[in-house]
């Protein structure tokens, strides 16, 4: 245990699985907590069987999934809920993501383990929230469906085909109840009381409508813009230079033409008659977007936004992947880590997005073998060797090799 972990001492149960609820686990895995992953014997969570691979390691949970441990339990097993409620009793914190009505069959509802540990923080994100019509008769949530049910696809009224947004679901609910476990932690550090903490993703995807939720709500209506993602400014938009793909912004700016104008040479076109107002600007959107398209072919991306930049304008490179893998900003910003394995040997993730300056997030052990360790952690609960391997050969704990 490290003074320099925020969250050393914290010990979180982890029964999360995919993308969900590891993604936020594993921000609090990187400041200190010791998080046990609790996975089903055989092939543990679903994702490790998901690729791509790299050196036979599934990217996907190797990029959610290092700092923890992991153990699998047959939980309908008697002796293997008699471990997990060991575990319960020294646990500050547990996660889990299933719908409503798997883990209360189990026999590890909140209100069961509540009576085991009243300080216990019992945190759930599920797919449509712990009550009401989807929740109550257990229907399976996912991010592309929360995404369509929440108005992702067509929040705006219009008879154009459906479109999901490109914000992930999965990973923004997991960020929600990351908030929600610190919180009900400090609370707490206060009254020493533990409770029931829950988000869904359709309730975060209803969220994130935030910026234009108000105005659909109190009668407004909301046109699509013209530009994918953008605003119902002319020039809010990515244009194609001598080399790649910029981006310009028009706000923050009194007259962003003129601006824009200025750093391209092009003269004022604000002062022209089709392009006076902003309004006039939308009118005659092709005719203004087809004379800046043809001088961004002239230059390469770092000249105009060299250009761009020195008059005011917001512009940003459109970066694939690769390119913002190598980003001096994003390598400045510890955004991509590499760990060591003895027998995978080095593989590169991404870094915590979050960034505490006296205590900051570590690198500590790299993503966890299918039950590595259930010896470890059953040991720690009191059990002896040979009870240990007795748990193995009656198939209570599993995956040892």
């Amino acid at each position: 245990m490290s003074q320099t972990e925020a969250l050393a001492g914290i010990r979180i149960l982890d029964f999360s699985h995919v993308y969900q609820g590891p993604v936020g686990t594993q921000i609090l895995a990187d400041y200190g907590a010791d998080v046990i992953k609790v996975e089903r014997p055989g092939n543990g969570d679903w994702s490790r069987s998901w690729g791509p691979f790299s050196k036979d390691v599934s990217m996907p949970f190797a990029n959610l999934n290092r700092n923890k441990r992991s153990i699998t339990v047959d939980m309908k097993q008697d002796e293997g809920k008699a471990l997990i409620l060991k575990l319960v009793e020294k646990a500050d914190i547990l996660v889990h993501n299933f719908r409503k009505g798997v883990m209360e069959k189990l026999g590890f509802g909140y209100d069961e383990l509540k009576a085991v540990n009243p300080g216990l923080i019992y945190a759930t994100s599920s797919g449509w929230g712990d009550a009401g019509p989807y929740a109550d008769r257990g229907r399976a949530g996912h991010d592309m469906m929360a995404r369509a049910e929440a108005g992702w696809f067509t929040f705006y009224d219009d008879e154009k085909t459906p479109i999901p947004g490109g914000i992930s679901i999965d990973y923004a609910a997991g960020l929600n109840l990351m908030v929600g476990i610190l919180t009900a932690l400090a609370h707490r550090l206060r009254t020493g009381e533990g409770q029931f903490v829950s988000t869904d993703l359709l309730s975060v995807a209803f969220h994130a409508h935030a910026w234009d939720a108000a105005s659909q709500l109190n009668g407004e209506k909301i046109d699509r813009p013209a530009a994918v993602g953008g605003t119902e400014a002319a020039i809010d938009k990515a244009f194609k230079t001598l080399d790649g793909f910029i981006e310009i912004s028009p706000v923050f700016s009194d007259n962003a033409l003129r601006d824009i104008s200025a750093a391209m040479a092009l003269g004022d076109l604000s002062l022209k008659d089709e392009f006076r107002t902003e309004d006039l600007q939308v009118a005659n959107r092709d005719k203004l977007n087809d004379i800046l398209a043809s001088e961004f072919l002239k230059k390469t991306t770092s000249q105009w936004m060299d250009s761009l930049e020195s008059q005011g304008v917001l512009c940003a490179r459109i970066n694939n992947f690769q390119d913002a893998a190598n980003d001096p900003q994003i390598a400045c910003n510890n955004m991509i880590v590499s760990m060591e394995d003895s027998e995978v040997g080095e593989l590169r993730m991404l870094g915590t997005p979050v960034r505490l300056k006296a205590t900051p997030p570590q690198l500590k052990s790299f993503p966890p073998k299918l039950g590595q360790h259930n010896r470890a952690v059953a040991a720690e609960l009191g059990y002896t060797e040979d009870e240990i391997t007795d748990l193995f050969k009656k198939g209570v704990l599993a995956n040892e090799n």
